[in-house]
């Protein structure tokens, strides 16, 4: 998949660790001012070690599941989370070697990440630099912007559970202008799916990468009208029409792109199902 999804140069923007992200009133008219450092490396170390509900054992949960299912002629693994139950987290976690003190990120494999995390799932999350192991995508972690990249459309989960996608074409995360509860939030896409409708114009989001556009592996997100937050992978190589229709078919109303082809990985309840090809920086966490 794209390693630059987007034809911009990415800007390096960390946020402070006590720094929780705020609401405004709409969109920044003018550049924010650069906040302080994280004010030491044992902040930045809270964010890539396993968090205190790291799963301990590994009985199957009602509110996390997994399925196999035909859509459209493709084999697609679904997991299905209700991001609302009192027991469920979903996360962010970074790769091994990242050090946001300095703004630098690592990489590492799947496995090793899935074996320090200890998550009921994982599935890979935003693009990444091979060079720089910069996300292109801004992140939220902890109610903390830690990374400041571009947001085409975003996940969005706050506090209570809730969770719903933002579309802010060519805003950097710092003009978002989020929620006071936010816990977590990550940015990718294109857009596959809103409101119900296909939603699929990369061109307007900023995507020119041709590799986007090609078959490939595919990862997805999607949030169905019962709150219901969908996770998928396909191993078949499709494009990106296909993959908002399988969304769609699955019960989605809203739903985006996720990295891809050489980088898709999901891990479900003990099970490696989808294995990346490379090694990556960042995954989105699910724990019951």
């Amino acid at each position: 998949m794209a390693l630059y999804a987007l034809a911009v140069v990415l800007l390096t923007f960390v946020a402070a660790p006590n720094e929780r992200v705020v609401a405004s009133p709409g969109p920044a008219t003018g550049p924010a001012p650069r906040p302080p450092e994280l004010s030491g490396p044992e902040i930045a170390q809270e964010l890539i070690d396993a968090p205190r509900f790291a799963q301990v054992e590994k009985p199957r949960s009602i509110h996390v599941n997994r399925s196999w299912q035909m859509v459209g002629g493709v084999g697609v693994n679904v997991v299905t989370v209700n991001p609302k139950a009192p027991n469920v987290h979903i996360v962010l976690g970074l790769a091994e070697g990242t050090v946001l003190s300095k703004g630098r990120f690592g990489r590492e494999t799947f496995g090793d990440m899935v074996r320090r995390f200890r998550p009921r799932v994982a599935v890979n999350g935003t693009y990444f630099n091979m060079r720089t192991n910069e996300p292109v995508g801004a992140l939220v972690m902890e109610g903390r912007l830690i990374y400041d990249g571009l947001c085409s459309v975003g996940l969005l989960i706050n506090e209570q559970g809730d969770a719903w996608f933002e579309y802010h074409p060519g805003a950097y995360g710092r003009h978002i202008g989020w929620q006071p509860d936010i816990a977590t939030a990550i940015c990718a896409g294109p857009s596959l799916l809103k409101g119900g409708r296909l939603n699929l114009h990369p061109g307007d989001e900023g995507f020119s990468d041709p590799s986007l556009f090609a078959l490939a592996r595919r990862t997805a997100v999607g949030v169905t009208g019962s709150g219901k937050l969908l996770f998928i992978t396909i191993h078949t190589p499709i494009n990106l029409n296909k993959l908002a229709h399988i969304m769609m078919r699955l019960g989605c109303v809203d739903a985006m792109n996720l990295d891809g082809g050489s980088s898709c990985g999901l891990y479900s309840n003990g099970q490696y199902i989808t294995l990346p090809k490379r090694q990556l920086t960042n995954l989105i966490l699910i724990y019951d």
